[in-house]
């Protein structure tokens, strides 16, 4: 026998729950909002917030006479997939940065000192910590938390509720991101890698020209030094190329969600 909900429940209370879930995913796999330093009661805090402000918004989803707990469990399964795929797609942009910092941050000498990335709980080079948390700020001078609202209730739009799916074009549309992603990091660490493998070079000749030379000591800090130097020169390189890294996560946003209804 099947079950009807609309008998349960009204209209409204299952579209809150369809809304949830998806909002909840999506919170948990943002870059900065599901990172292990935010408590998880704001995170759900924030994702009841969230739902009962676009509630209004997002409509009321239709209700077949067909609906019952198998339909509501793969719809709450659909939104979750969508809500995942799409927090997933959104670390990109900052995952490049932190990806970027810890080839700089390898090449100069800083590998020995990981430590432990607040926003992933997991070793990460202090290159690749600074270069993330430049990333986040550059987001939020751009008005990135803006898009984030704007794009939050422009899913919905894109996608109603109950008919988002996976397909292998939202796949190929990931695997073609972090592909970017790998470019972009190593587009940003450029600098960094390039003035410390010439440097590198300079100390080997140093030490074939003067063998009684104790280049170990002689290395180090200049290789610090450098490293530094190249940190400076990136910043500016990242204030010059963020804009235009933005309009491509933006555009890159929208086609996944569009791969997904």
């Amino acid at each position: 026998m099947t079950l009807g909900l609309a008998d349960l429940f009204s209209g409204w209370g299952i579209s809150f729950m369809l809304e949830l879930t998806r909002i909840s995913a999506m919170v948990y796999a943002f870059p900065f909002l599901g990172s292990p330093a935010i408590p998880a009661r704001v995170r759900i805090a924030l994702a009841l917030v969230i739902s009962f402000m676009l509630l209004p918004v997002v409509g009321m989803v239709d209700l077949g006479a067909d609906w019952g707990l198998g339909q509501l469990t793969m719809a709450l399964a659909a939104e979750t997939a969508v809500g995942m795929a799409v927090g997933f797609g959104s670390k990109f942009l900052f995952e490049a940065f932190t990806l970027a910092g810890t080839f700089a941050g390898r090449q100069m000498g800083f590998a020995i000192a990981d430590l432990v990335d607040p926003m992933t709980a997991a070793p990460q080079s202090m290159v690749g910590q600074f270069w993330a948390l430049v990333a986040i700020l550059f987001f939020l001078t751009f008005d990135g938390h803006l898009f984030l609202v704007q794009f939050l209730i422009e899913n919905f739009r894109v996608i109603p509720l109950g008919a988002g799916v996976l397909t292998a074009a939202t796949g190929q549309e990931l695997i073609a991101g972090s592909s970017h992603m790998f470019q972009t990091a190593l587009r940003l660490a450029a600098p960094a890698l390039i003035l410390t493998l010439m440097m590198d070079v300079g100390v080997a000749v140093m030490a074939r020209a003067m063998p009684r030379l104790q280049i170990f000591f002689v290395a180090l800090p200049l290789k610090l030094f450098v490293g530094i130097f190249a940190l400076v020169i990136s910043m500016q390189l990242f204030q010059a190329l963020f804009a235009s890294m933005m309009t491509d996560f933006q555009e890159y946003l929208i086609r996944l969600l569009q791969t997904m209804r």
